[in-house]
């Protein structure tokens, strides 16, 4: 194992020690000041709900009363099946309160999934969002006694509405905040299931707190920033952000479902945290508009944005670099901001690789594209770049002084340190996953750069072998071949055989240009974007498919990652039509 780094930045510390404490500070500090602004799904044309940091506290109070008359307290759980809303946090954070462990489903698991992960959590009381999503948990409710959801459920256990449970007399928010310690709970989760059986994650307060402190550190927010809030709060990501702005008494523009994304940006956030692929699509949006302009007109706005990301990726100070800068920001620039709020310093990215192009694409536009890099079991945090410095393409920066990174032998990324969880909910799932020295096995591969910053180069279980021996890591090159327009994702296929070929996403427009020679003049493009890399890492065949992975539902995880598998059994006819043609 290669030595581990311990120079970390350094970062500040709430005052409390659990979230219900932050939130008894926040709403002790900022009563009356907007904590979320809530965006609507159903009412389009209204101006969006608030809720100040003191009526949510109330909210807690209320919900930590109900859940006590209906016997949660330590050892106890609360499953919570629903999209994002208030209430959601509201009883996630009442069930903290009462040292209680929350257990988050995301709302878009199949009814299968959802009752295999509700009988292993066997919780005393569900939240749910409705009819659709109790009727998924229906058939594993034997352990379960009571339902809150928005409206009386036909169910066999009590059902109490939300507005019900709310009218229950409130307990001291104060007083429960001081008997929580940094060892209870702070939720169960359930990891994305990329590479198989969902593994229930169970994150420590105190370890929780800690990722957060070092985002806090990573964002540099203040009381004055609002944030916008549209990844599920069953995923780790959703969470760390929601209790950033709960700890440092920030706004949040909560935002239910992704079609609602817009009107949030049109509520002027100032930083964002997502996955890639949502920034993905504002950039193909900016692509489709820019290819219906006057061939002129595109090839100067082209060498325009070029220029800008010499400027603000690469350090140059040629005048005509400069000037050509200047004009983005006239022609492109502007707009943007306009259209993503007016007020938006950064946006912030995690849980996938982010292709070189779009991290150059948002700084040529002068809007910092911070990557940072976490997982469920390290509670959301690993390492991460802070806006205030330079940023560099690839890189997901440095680790915070609470985290250890050592890199193994074979490159595999180890780490320990406080923020790391408890444990699996199954114990069996932690077979293998330490090293020796107490350090846990994320399954990523990395490097370290010339500035001591961390690189992530590819993820050990999906290395291939091909069946000349070679092996082949696919992340990076299908990161290589996703470098610009037209390819809007790629998925390297060809374990075990004597070459590999590609699956590459490519808008419908752009299939129908190329008519029938759409395989060969892309592959001509795939294999100049590899130049750097060796033979046998080049595919020798390509498939194409219409439009963007995001348009696939069925291959992507919850958190919006491809699952290789199931893109392999999806294009079972392409590939036997490859290796056996």
């Amino acid at each position: 194992m290669q030595a581990s780094v311990a120079r970390g930045f350094v970062v500040r510390r709430f005052e409390g020690r659990s979230v219900p404490a932050l939130l008894a500070n926040s709403a002790a500090r900022f009563p009356q000041r907007r904590f979320l602004r809530v965006v609507d799904p159903a009412a389009p044309q209204h101006a969006p709900e608030e809720i100040t940091f003191a009526g949510f506290a109330a909210r807690v109070r209320a919900a930590a009363g109900f859940l006590r008359s209906r016997g949660v307290g330590p050892g106890e759980r609360v499953l919570l099946l629903s999209e994002n809303s208030p209430d959601w946090q509201v009883f996630a954070i009442a069930a903290q309160a009462l040292r209680a462990e929350p257990v988050a489903l995301f709302a878009n698991l199949d009814p299968l999934p959802a009752q295999d992960a509700a009988r292993r959590a066997g919780a005393r009381v569900a939240f749910v969002s409705g009819p659709a999503q109790w009727a998924k948990i229906a058939p594993a409710a034997e352990g379960l006694r009571c339902v809150v959801a928005p409206q009386k459920l036909e169910a066999s256990i009590e059902s109490v509405t939300i507005e019900e449970a709310l009218r229950a007399p409130g307990l001291d928010l104060d007083d429960l905040a001081r008997a929580v310690t940094p060892q209870d709970p702070f939720l169960l989760l359930f990891t994305s299931g990329t590479t198989g059986r969902n593994k229930g994650v169970r994150v420590a307060q105190g370890g929780f707190l800690r990722a957060v402190e070092a985002g806090w550190a990573l964002t540099a927010a203040t009381p004055e920033d609002d944030a916008l809030m549209f990844l599920p709060y069953a995923h780790i990501a959703g969470q760390a952000l929601f209790h950033t702005a709960l700890g440092v008494g920030h706004g949040l523009i909560h935002v239910a479902r992704r079609d609602d994304i817009q009107r949030g940006f049109e509520l002027g956030p100032t930083y964002v945290l997502s996955v890639p692929l949502i920034y993905e699509r504002i950039a193909a949006s900016f692509e489709e508009q820019l290819a219906q302009k006057p061939g002129p007109v595109r090839k100067l706005v082209g060498a325009a944005l070029e220029a800008a990301a010499r400027v603000r990726c690469d350090g140059s100070t040629s005048a005509l670099d400069g000037l050509l800068c200047r004009l983005s920001d006239a022609l492109v620039g502007k707009k943007l901001r306009a259209k993503l709020g007016g007020r938006l310093r950064a946006l912030f990215a995690g849980a996938a690789p982010t292709p070189p192009s779009l991290f150059r694409f948002f700084e040529s536009l002068g809007i910092g594209y911070v990557e940072i890099y976490g997982m469920s079991e390290t509670s959301a945090f690993i390492a991460g770049n802070r806006i205030s410095d330079r940023r560099v393409s690839g890189s997901v920066g440095r680790p915070s002084e609470d985290v250890e990174i050592a890199l193994d032998d074979d490159g595999e990324i180890c780490i320990r340190g406080p923020m790391l969880m408890t444990g699996y909910l199954e114990k069996w799932d932690e077979q293998g996953c330490y090293t020796p020295e107490g350090y846990f096995r994320t399954g990523d591969l990395g490097e370290w750069d010339a500035e001591g910053r961390l690189r992530i180069v590819g993820r050990k279980k999906n290395l291939f072998v091909l069946s000349t021996g070679k092996k082949v890591s696919p992340e990076p090159i299908e990161l290589a071949m996703c470098s610009g327009p037209p390819i809007h994702g790629a998925i390297l296929c060809g374990d075990g055989c004597a070459f590999l070929c590609v699956g590459v996403f490519v808008p419908l427009t752009e299939l129908q240009r190329l008519g029938t020679s759409v395989e060969d003049a892309l592959l001509s493009v795939v294999r100049d974007r590899l130049s750097a890399f060796s033979e046998h890492e080049k595919p020798k065949r390509l498939f194409a498919i219409a439009g963007a992975p995001q348009d696939h539902a069925h291959i992507l995880t919850p958190t919006f990652k491809v699952k290789r598998q199931a893109f392999l059994d999806w294009r079972r006819d392409d590939l036997t039509r490859i290796y056996q043609g």
